[in-house]
């Protein structure tokens, strides 16, 4: 949890552009350049809300807007002093927009109790905020919302609300879905994610009464995260202290999301306000199409489940979209290409991404442009350094290449349906994907970095090709069927199989991975997988579906691979390795780490790796 609040403050930092000329200027007094103030929603709760106007701004102008609905405080400030603009803030002003960035209901220095995280009504707070905004003086009426991560959950689901100020979005490295492609991918929880995370979360709510000083565990996570002696920044005035902690009381009562996570084992879990449906963009995609709001997005290959949730918004949503999949960790601040040294992105390749967001808005919501119905996916493929643009996904010239499982570990071989066999798999407690993978610097920003997998791989079951005759470019959304036999333990057991590259010289580099919860092995009918879903296994993950894993009769259990892009060059090998758990970002199924497998291979059952391949 190295220096997250940092990260997400400097995550809503887009745009470092030269200036454009401010806001025109009418007859009257300047308007003040940062003024924090409440806006009060119709069911009488009231939002701490701060306005940044462009410097010089005259009564009578009329600015574009940009909207942060913020999780993670609108800003941090030392307890005593009023703090100032923010880098984010006055990158936007200097542009000639007015930024308006919120803290979400129950956080910050709002009032009201976070019901859910990701809950219907933080989420509706977006339009009467909008209206609020459109009636200003300093308004034209236009609005572009926008964010990283939990700011971009609420800015991608602000388009589902039908509110016509709203005339563009641009949510940056944000979960389309939030149990499918963060929490429980696969209906695994992502456990030991999960619980620093929502520690922070009840220290800035002060949830229960936690704060930096409860225990050496809260103190030593504020100082790692920069948290220590900050607070949300107090609305203007000499009450403002004073409205600020009578906010914070009602904060004691927020959810929690650890216990979401352990009791929302299922996709169709409600308790109450409580939800995994309410906050995924997928159950909503009616309304967001119906809004017609044109979308800007991007998300990493490598993190988490971003890219699976965009290409899921890309395929079955019809909004105008300019998707962009690229080599970033969360909030695009690191380099992850597993196939080089992690880095920071340099000036240049930051003020690449800021533009990307720049020229969207300027488009439509600086501009009157109207949506053209253009659709089209940028993405970046590993081991190439190439980018390219469809505005098809699949891409055109993809093909499924069917790697069968073999004999000794061999993968790809032409089968042989008079020879099968099965190879032992025991679940291993001490295998994973170590401190730095996918799943922590969604919660992190931390950047992403994978060693080599070659002394993990040999503690667990793996098969690899021959030496490829030719280069060998996979891109899309792999799947991996495997014939599994349950031994002890696996009634209640999980599978995790990861895609890698083994070079010439033996190095194993990982590329992607899936995970499968067994008792939600079960495959629906086609005909009722949802349009987001269509490039995933069907699959409800919900709670009248699950199954324990019957043990010694096989079972066919199709994993669904996170997407990626990759070339295999000729001479590299294509390895899928097959484990019982990963210890560093889930929870082991069962509980006390002890199940076994036989993994079957050969005739017509036999497992079998299927990769979308592009000519």
């Amino acid at each position: 949890m190295r220096r997250p609040l940092a990260a997400l403050v400097a995550a809503a930092a887009v745009l470092g552009l030269a200036a454009a000329p401010a806001a025109a200027e009418a007859a009257g007094p300047a308007e003040p350049q940062l003024r924090s103030r409440y806006v009060t929603m119709p069911d009488g709760v009231r939002l701490a809300v701060d306005v940044h106007l462009p410097a010089g701004t005259r009564a009578g102008a009329r600015l574009p807007t940009v909207l942060v609905t913020q999780r993670y405080w609108r800003a941090a400030v030392r307890i005593g002093e009023p703090g100032g603009a923010g880098a984010e803030a006055r990158q936007w002003t200097a542009r000639g927009y007015a930024y308006v960035v919120a803290d979400l209901r129950g956080t910050g220095a709002s009032f009201g109790t976070l019901t859910s995280e990701l809950g219907a009504d933080a989420i509706a707070d977006s339009g009467p905020l909008s209206d609020w905004i459109a009636a200003q003086p300093w308004s034209n009426g236009r609005i572009g919302t926008t964010g990283i991560s939990y700011g971009g959950d609420t800015a991608m689901l602000a388009t589902s609300l039908g509110n016509h100020h709203i005339t563009a979005a641009a949510p940056i490295s944000y979960d389309f879905d939030p149990y499918e492609d963060l929490v429980r991918p696969g209906g695994v929880q992502i456990e030991p994610r999960i619980a620093p995370y929502a520690l922070l979360l009840r220290i800035l709510d002060q949830a229960g009464g936690t704060t930096c000083a409860t225990d050496e565990r809260t103190r030593k996570l504020c100082a790692d995260t920069g948290l220590t002696g900050l607070q949300p920044r107090p609305v203007d005035g000499p009450d403002g202290p004073a409205l600020l902690a009578a906010a914070r009381a009602e904060h004691a009562g927020n959810a929690n999301l650890v216990e979401m996570a352990n009791t929302g084992v299922h996709r169709d879990y409600r308790d109450g306000p409580k939800s995994w449906t309410v906050g995924s963009v997928g159950e909503r995609g009616e309304a967001v199409e119906a809004g017609r709001v044109p979308v800007l997005t991007s998300a990493g290959w490598l993190d988490a489940g971003t890219a699976n949730g965009v290409l899921s918004q890309f395929t079955g949503l019809s909004n105008t979209q300019d998707v962009w999949i690229g080599p970033w960790n969360h909030g695009a601040h690191w380099l992850a290409d597993p196939f080089h040294p992690a880095r920071p992105l340099t000036a240049q390749e930051r003020a690449e991404n800021d533009r990307r967001v720049l020229d969207f808005f300027d488009r439509y919501v600086r501009g009157d442009a109207r949506p053209d119905g253009r659709r089209q996916v940028h993405y970046y493929t590993f081991n190439e350094d190439v980018w390219r643009t469809t505005a098809r996904w699949p891409v055109p010239g993809t093909h499924t290449r069917r790697f069968p499982l073999g004999e000794g570990g061999t993968l790809g071989a032409r089968p042989d349906d008079r020879r099968t066999g099965s190879d032992p798999l025991r679940l291993d407690p001490t295998a994973g994907t170590g401190p730095l993978d996918r799943w922590n610097t969604n919660l992190t920003g931390d950047e992403v970095s994978y060693p080599d997998r070659a002394a993990v791989d040999a503690k667990l079951l793996s098969y690899t090709t021959v030496p490829l005759a030719a280069d060998t470019r996979v891109t899309g959304n792999g799947t991996v069927t495997l014939d599994v036999t349950g031994l002890a333990g696996s009634a209640r057991g999980a599978l995790h199989v990861y895609l890698e590259d083994v070079a010439p010289d033996g190095r194993v580099t990982y590329l992607t991975e899936g995970q499968l919860a067994l008792t939600d092995r079960a495959v629906a009918d086609r005909r009722t997988n949802p349009d987001w879903r269509r490039l995933r296994t069907p699959r409800s993950y919900a709670a009248r579906d699950a199954q324990e894993f019957p043990q010694g009769s096989a079972q066919r259990v199709t994993v669904d691979l996170q997407p990626v892009s990759v070339l295999f060059r000729s001479g590299d090998r294509i390895r899928l390795t097959v484990a019982a758990a990963n210890p560093d970002s889930f929870q082991l199924l069962p509980a006390d780490g002890r199940a076994e497998y036989r993994i079957g291979w050969g005739g017509a059952r036999g497992s079998v790796l299927e990769l979308p391949v592009v000519h």
